[in-house]
């Protein structure tokens, strides 16, 4: 399975290359939306994860440009601050769900098994 993370915090791609090696995941890392779209029209990952706090391009505003596009990915939110509000939104945007900032490894596997 291709997982792809799309963070600015180049800390939390590191740790989520780490924890996706260790459950024999390959992994994919962008530092903006951008660059997240574009891997995700280049390498097709089976499960994106993304930032909703980044400068330029926000994680929902990167999301909604994927759901327009008519990529067809599946997507899990990911901050520092989880509220019952960010997630309502991430759902209502097309995401699994929401996981907190710093990563667990046990929450990423929860997400990616479904």
């Amino acid at each position: 399975m291709k997982v792809l993370f799309i963070d600015d915090d180049p800390m939390i791609l590191r740790m989520s290359g780490f924890i996706l090696k260790k459950g024999g995941y390959e992994a994919l890392a962008a530092g903006s939306g951008d660059e997240g779209i574009a891997l995700i029209r280049e390498q097709s990952p089976d499960l994106v994860f993304i930032d909703v706090e980044m400068p330029e391009k926000n994680g929902f505003e990167t999301l909604e440009e994927i759901r327009q596009s008519g990529i067809d990915v599946r997507v899990c939110m990911m901050s520092g601050s989880v509220s019952s509000e960010i997630r309502d939104k991430a759902v209502a945007l097309g995401a699994e769900g929401l996981i907190e900032k710093p990563l667990n490894a046990a929450d990423v596997y929860s997400v990616i098994k479904g």
